[in-house]
């Protein structure tokens, strides 16, 4: 087994310059990351990927700027529509856009606004004012085409998660936001600012990355069964859920289950009344214990036994990265080991930890 510690500041002389790469809003979000990435995947040879558990599609977009062929996949339906926007745009057709003129369309008055988010979710997430813009906006969507439609979907996700707390949707905590007390975190004026003036700038920012690479697209998908699968790619990429050091894991579906919404309107009907933030998309994961973490990347390793994969895990995760690795050396992968220093979690309260990606090789790829 091969082992690799990249400096992770210095990685980023490694890489094209990710400098417009979109910021994401995820914890965990590999964007700070693609550089350290892409040194540890440069010396391999591939040509078709599949990002098995998209997110941001950060590094899904890194795979297709190296001229890769990319499928992201996402059991949430937000981030597939983020895949499919980061994966299908091209800089010509983005270019063309008037981002001013497309999100006043979105926000315009029109008669045939339901009032679920408002009915539903009031004191929760939003103001009442925003709330009833989230169900204008919905309503108005039926007015675009479909690219035009994902392009807005996408960025009023980003635009919801600025004004949240934390950017998070699992508490009903309205009121963090809007108490007028000192602060030691957050940004009172960002929460305060319309979703369409961050929607118009969040527009502005993409259009300054150049998309290049080929097109790729993007799917829902719970990997719970990947027979349903039908992708047979030479390269998997695996940014995974883990559990933390109290054993618990770490539930997406219920950090960003509210953005589901306005991809799939009537979820907003839909919440569950058992918890007081009325989560609309709670998905089952067998990552919600580590022994269903290991049988996951089992059944990825029987399922394309052929393809290279590559792991992206948080080096004091469980299960363990030793665990992850012995995964691997049960089925005769060759590893090699890639380890980002100098790099720390948002959000973690714990000591520094490290980064790592394991990237094993199939015996039938192996010369």
């Amino acid at each position: 087994m091969m082992q690799h510690v990249l400096d992770f500041p210095n990685a980023r002389t490694l890489a094209p310059d990710f400098a417009h790469f979109p910021s994401t809003r995820y914890q965990g979000s590999k964007r700070k990351l693609l550089a350290f990435i892409h040194a540890a995947c440069s010396g391999y040879n591939f040509s078709s990927v599949l990002d098995l558990y998209s997110g941001t599609s950060s590094v899904a977009l890194l795979f297709r700027q190296m001229g890769k062929f990319v499928t992201a996949n996402d059991y949430l339906l937000y981030n597939c529509v983020t895949g499919k926007v980061l994966l299908g745009t091209e800089s010509a057709w983005l270019e063309s856009l008037d981002i001013a003129a497309l999100v006043a369309r979105a926000f315009g008055h029109n008669g045939r606004s339901q009032t679920l988010v408002r009915d539903n979710y009031a004191k929760i997430y939003f103001t009442d004012l925003e709330n009833e813009q989230i169900d204008n906006f919905c309503a108005n969507l039926i007015e675009f085409e479909e690219e035009e439609r994902d392009l807005l979907i996408y960025l009023m996700g980003q635009a919801m998660l600025m004004k949240r707390p934390y950017n998070l949707f699992h508490r009903a905590n309205l009121d963090m936001r809007l108490k007028d007390v000192p602060r030691t975190f957050g940004n009172a004026k960002t929460w305060e600012t319309p979703f369409y003036v961050h929607m118009e700038k969040l527009g502005g920012r993409l259009k300054k990355l150049k998309f290049v690479g080929p097109k790729g697209n993007a799917q829902c998908l719970n990997t719970g069964d990947l027979e349903n699968f039908s992708n047979e790619p030479d390269f998997i990429y695996l940014d995974p859920p883990y559990l933390n050091a109290k054993n618990m894991p770490v539930d997406y579906s219920s950090f960003y289950h509210f953005l589901d919404g306005i991809v799939d309107y009537p979820l907003f009907a839909k919440g569950n009344m058992k918890y007081p933030y009325k989560p609309i998309a709670l998905k089952e994961s067998r990552w919600k214990t580590a022994a269903g973490g290991l049988v996951e990347i089992d059944a990825a390793l029987e399922r394309w036994p052929n393809a290279q994969i590559a792991i992206s895990y948080r080096g004091d995760g469980y299960p363990s990265i030793e665990a992850l690795k012995d995964t691997l050396v049960a089925r005769d992968y060759s590893i090699s080991e890639h380890t980002a220093i100098d790099y720390k979690y948002a959000l973690s309260k714990g000591a520094q930890t490290t980064e790592e990606l394991i990237i094993g090789t199939p015996p039938s790829r192996v010369k």
